[in-house]
């Protein structure tokens, strides 16, 4: 390993997951190197900032009340907090209801039939009910929970917001964890973007331990301990935090080869679109013929600089913009042209990423377990390594607990 750089662990990935193990590791004494494929950190955390002033977040923005990770960093660093509100409608067979539909009510009092019904939520691999949860899908259970077409059709729509796959992707034990340790109240955004978190955990760990624009191309990993090989430069370490979704994992080779566990994915993402104003929400529920999308709102604060507002599509497969521009059109004409270029975060065409988030099918329980516990001398982590995934907060959690599985040795 002569003339190669030295460090105790080298982190793939600097985004909300790789900074969090970074920013741990170095506070327990460890000299810690992160590469980043990106120019930039933050990964699926991304701000984007508009030549007027406005801004509206391309990736992760909502924080719960139960994202404690998220909200202890936003007080360490002196962030502030807006609120989750403001238009925005769900799409159900061609109508953006902005007011919560009786399907929508009835459906969630179906969910709440979910709830008690799991005895170890820390480990659900442990529980016969979990793992019987985890052979069927969320189909299965509109089935068994007798919805009608209408409330059918709202929950499908739900499940491809939420989860932005299709209900037969979905496990059955998702639904039910989600009852059980998510809130689903989307009480925050980060003020100014969630961008500022990331940018912030990168001031803090040092730019010196940051290597942007430097895509890993090989891991050779063994006994002894690994090397990490990017196009420029090759750093020798005792082990590797690969925080990178799995997607983006298939791109980097493992020498040797080993079989990492994979679990469903979400595809799709957003499309933003600049308005010179906002929806009229009194004007009730709208309806088109057909919707690409399941999900509109507004995504731009009411205190951004420039004129409000920022309309954004969400989609559980990516949408060539003409669709989605006329759709709104149809929906929304009181909006007129856009006033500004759309910009399009189809996050599963990114080959950094190579989906939104992860979303567990039926029978990924066991993977997930084994995406908890490290593969040798690597790693894993990302919101997908988390019992509830698919936020800011879970990616988060994840650095965090790697990090101390490493720091005790």
């Amino acid at each position: 390993m002569g003339g190669m750089e030295r460090k105790d662990t080298v982190v793939i990935g600097a985004g909300a997951a790789g900074l969090m193990a970074a920013l741990e590791l170095t506070a327990a004494g460890h000299d810690v190197q992160v590469l980043e494929a990106r120019a930039r950190v933050g990964g699926r955390v991304h701000t984007v900032r508009l030549p007027d002033g406005r801004f509206a977040n391309a990736g992760a923005e909502w924080v719960n009340p139960e994202h404690h990770e998220v909200l202890g960093l936003v007080e360490r660093y002196g962030l502030g907090l807006r609120s989750g509100g403001g238009f925005e409608a769900l799409v159900v067979d061609g109508w953006a209801q902005v007011e919560e539909a009786g399907d929508a009510e009835r459906v969630e009092e179906a969910l709440e039939g979910l709830e008690g019904r799991l005895t170890d939520l820390e480990h659900p691999w442990n529980d016969p009910v979990a793992r019987e949860m985890d052979r069927r899908s969320a189909t299965d259970w509109m089935d068994t929970a007798g919805l009608s077409p209408s409330e059918r059709a709202w929950m499908t729509a739900y499940v491809r917001t939420e989860y932005m796959v299709e209900p037969e992707e979905l496990s059955e034990l998702v639904l039910a964890l989600g009852e059980e340790l998510d809130s689903g109240e989307t009480a925050y955004r980060i003020a100014g973007g969630t961008a500022e978190l990331t940018d912030a955990m990168a001031r803090e760990l040092g730019e010196d331990r940051i290597a942007r624009g430097e895509p890993v191309r090989m891991v050779e990993h063994g006994r002894d301990g690994v090397v990490v090989r990017t196009d420029g430069r090759a750093v020798a370490a005792d082990r590797a935090v690969i925080a990178v979704p799995l997607p983006a994992l298939e791109r980097i080779t493992l020498a040797p080869a080993v079989s990492v566990p994979s679990v469903n994915q979400g595809r799709g993402g957003k499309l933003l679109v600049p308005y010179a104003q906002r929806p009229d929400a009194g004007a009730g529920d709208r309806h088109v013929d057909r919707a690409g999308f399941q999900h509109v709102y507004d995504n731009a604060p009411e205190d951004q600089p420039g004129v409000p507002g920022i309309l954004t599509a969400y989609a559980y497969r990516p949408l060539p913009e003409p669709e989605v521009l006329d759709t709104v059109g149809a929906l929304f004409p009181e909006l007129g042209a856009p006033d500004g270029a759309p910009v399009a975060a189809w996050w599963s065409e990114e080959p950094e990423t190579g989906c939104t988030y992860s979303a567990r099918g039926p029978g990924d329980l066991d993977s997930l377990r084994r995406l908890r516990e490290p593969i040798g001398r690597l790693y894993p982590a990302g919101e997908h390594t988390e019992i509830i995934s698919g936020y800011l907060d879970s990616a988060l959690r994840s650095g965090r607990r790697v990090a101390a599985r490493i720091v005790s040795g």
